[in-house]
């Protein structure tokens, strides 16, 4: 039987990370990362036991309940170790070196993360999730802490040797993917600038291998479980507009289609889960982060933006999802210092999903034993046998409303219905940290959501998509505000109520300068869109001077950040885009925008980094489709135009939004392209062809 602790509170207790705080009740002698431990560490000649995860992590209060909770299992590693407890979304870079570390032992990773360290912090044993005895292939945790305190106490020599192999592992690890890109496109003849020119063709090429991996008949890439891989579709979509490569169109709405239909999406409440483990998206892990809503947010947006040729069910489904989601992230994401909160947990009362489930007693508790009742049952696909465990059922489109004879007003009532009800149970945890970089991809997903509800039939649609623009500005604002980065131009990683922590890192430059670049374009008001560039410009031009790797590429942390065994960077996708990728993409933007000295070294660095990480992105695209988004405007774009007024003209640019920025005021229209401008124009009717020319539809 386990036996918990009491309820005195350890160190963590003073920390402000949820995630951290967490644990503050835990029998364990809980540091978080920092100076204190580490001598403690050295002085003591003690292991370190780092264990890295975040609030919404099921599998991390799976752990802590087993293992954390458990008084013995904290004497063992209070007397051997020295704890050190991490949020993965505070310290991202800890998490990407020492993930490795799970990639080279299990050949997997994830969170929970436990790594072993020498006090020197080399790595010399790690894994993810240990069960409290052995289970599922793995070691008890109990047997594996006296294990790894025995070799370190009595075979140190095979500990020291160990840490020595793996730190070379995950140095390589970490280094192979750059210096391969670079020896990569170093024989690809030069990709970019020189001949021969990166073009249409080499994408379309690639665009066919991805689609290799696309599953057309239940959405998403094939097999389980399945994730939204936003970024890939992003790209197929867009490749769909200015190519003729067949299934990029249908791929793209295929996934989105069943993703807003499945379970991954919260029919009652709206917003999207993180993934599905089943095949259908029927079954989700429940937790809600910040980045999967703003990424899909941008997603949706975009596809009704770009094209007025979706069929009228599917352009209403899009439209209500994107409703739904911006609803949700209104209603229970807004902290109260202007910012949006990092993530919402997957478990409530002590169980993954139960805020979420149905079974038929409960849809009839609410609805009665009627109509309603048999309408929710059908549409939502509540049974006695459920999809989920003990016979709940997590609510997804099961029917169209055409399958079922219902009109979208009588399925509105009953989901507010069954939305109020659910309100009353008790709801999973907030962790109500600000990321800054997570807050510049929702800038980006309301300005997108914002641009493809501009032109719905439905009058609310259409004012929320207003409102979505409004509410980028003002995160924007707020944000810029905490954290005074006008002054300074350096981004925090972090803002709560009590202020700005901890320094930025690549992804957050790279974020909020797209934030700003976005809002330069949508914005309706010119004085906005002026400060928008500047900013975008400054924190494009922050990141060129900090990240930089000379040789090719952009590290993770700035050139002042606290020195750990590795300096990691940032060329692939994981769950969210490379920020490599999307700093390369806003520097050629704004290339084409500025008209000082910066747009020329914005152009000779997008050049010089593109030149060496091309040619391997092309042959190993997967993982990369933040890159091939950049490489495809490379090709296309980027457009920038010049104009008396910017919000028509992007309310109905169509398929060549994504290529085409906002430039400056001026009286009469002009339209630049790959540094070249043509003659003015008189009216956004003449720009609208223009620039419909240069990124021409498919078939033209």
């Amino acid at each position: 039987m386990v036996k918990k602790a009491g309820p005195s509170k350890n160190r963590l207790s003073k920390e402000q990370s949820p995630y951290l705080k967490q644990h503050e009740n835990n029998p364990v002698d809980w540091y978080a990362w920092g100076p204190e431990a580490l001598k403690k560490a050295k002085d003591e000649n003690k292991p370190i036991l780092l264990s890295v995860g975040y609030s919404a992590c099921h599998w991390c209060h799976v752990m802590a309940h087993e293992s954390f909770e458990n008084e013995e299992t904290a004497k063992l590693m209070n007397e051997y170790f020295v704890n050190i407890k991490v949020d993965r979304e505070e310290r991202p870079d800890l998490d990407q070196i020492y993930q490795n570390v799970a990639q080279v032992m299990t050949q997997g990773g994830g969170w929970p993360l436990t790594v072993f360290l020498t006090p020197d912090l080399k790595p010399f044993f790690g894994g993810t999730y240990f069960p409290p005895e052995d289970r599922y292939g793995r070691p008890g945790f109990p047997r594996l802490l006296k294990a790894l305190a025995d070799a370190y106490k009595n075979q140190r020599e095979n500990v020291d040797e160990n840490a020595a192999k793996l730190l070379d592992a995950i140095e390589k690890l970490e280094s192979t993917d750059t210096e391969a890109l670079r020896d990569q496109s170093r024989h690809s003849g030069g990709l970019v600038g020189s001949a021969p020119k990166l073009a249409l063709k080499d994408l379309e090429s690639v665009s066919l291998r991805v689609l290799q991996g696309v599953d057309f008949v239940e959405g998403g890439m094939i097999g389980a479980p399945k994730f939204p891989n936003t970024m890939t579709f992003q790209f197929l979509w867009r490749m769909s507009k200015v190519s003729s490569v067949e299934g990029a169109r249908e791929g793209a709405l295929v996934a989105l289609t069943k993703m807003a239909r499945g379970g991954i999406f919260d029919q009652i409440g709206g917003g999207f889960h993180r993934y599905s483990v089943d095949d259908l998206w029927a079954v989700p892990h429940f937790e809600k982060m910040l980045y999967d809503n703003a990424l899909l947010l941008k997603l949706y947006g975009e596809v009704l933006a770009t094209d007025s040729d979706l069929p009228s069910e599917i352009r209403d489904l899009f439209e209500s999802t994107l409703q739904k989601t911006l609803t949700y992230l209104d209603r229970e994401m807004r902290t109260p210092f202007g910012l949006f909160m990092a993530a919402q947990d997957a478990d409530s009362e002590g169980h993954e999903g139960k805020f979420f489930v149905w079974n038929p007693q409960q849809l009839e508790d609410v609805l009665g034993n009627g109509p309603d009742l048999d309408l929710a049952k059908k549409f939502y696909g509540v049974d006695s046998t459920g999809n989920f465990e003990g016979g709940m059922t997590v609510p997804y489109q099961a029917k169209t409303l055409s399958e079922i004879s219902a009109s979208s007003e009588d399925l509105e009532r009953i989901r507010q219905k069954l939305f109020k009800a659910r309100s009353q149970r008790v709801r999973p945890g907030d962790d109500d940290k600000a990321l800054v970089g997570w807050n510049g991809l929702l800038i980006s997903g309301l300005l997108w959501a914002g641009m493809g509800l501009a032109r719905s039939a439905d009058q609310g649609r259409k004012k929320l998509g207003q409102e979505s623009v409004q509410w980028a500005e003002e995160v924007l604002n707020h944000l810029v505000k905490l954290t005074r980065t006008s002054e300074t131009q350096r981004l925090p990683a972090i803002v709560t109520e009590k202020g700005p922590r901890l320094n930025g890192y690549l992804d957050d430059y790279a974020f909020m300068a797209q934030a700003a670049l976005d809002l330069s374009r949508f914005s309706k008001s010119a004085e906005t869109r002026s400060r928008a560039l500047d900013l975008s410009a400054a924190w494009v031009d922050a990141a060129l001077s900090r990240f930089e790797d000379d040789e090719g590429g952009f590290f993770f942390t700035s050139d002042d950040h606290e020195k750990l065994i590795q300096r990691p960077k940032s060329v692939h996708d994981q769950a969210i885009p490379s920020g490599t990728a999307v700093l390369l993409q806003v520097a050629a933007a704004l290339s084409e925008i500025l008209e000082d000295d910066r747009a020329s070294r914005f152009r000779e660095r997008t050049q010089f980094h593109t030149e060496r990480l091309a040619g391997g992105i092309l042959r190993r695209p997967f993982g990369s489709s933040e890159f091939l988004c950049h490489l495809l405007q490379e090709v296309m774009g980027p457009i920038a135009v010049s104009g008396p007024d910017s919000g028509e003209l992007f309310e109905s640019l169509g398929q060549a939004t994504p290529f085409t920025y906002w430039k400056k005021e001026t009286q009469k229209w002009l339209v630049c392209h790959q540094q070249a401008c043509g003659a003015p124009l008189d009216s956004v009717e003449d720009v609208k062809i223009d620039v419909r020319m240069k990124v021409k539809p498919v078939g033209a």
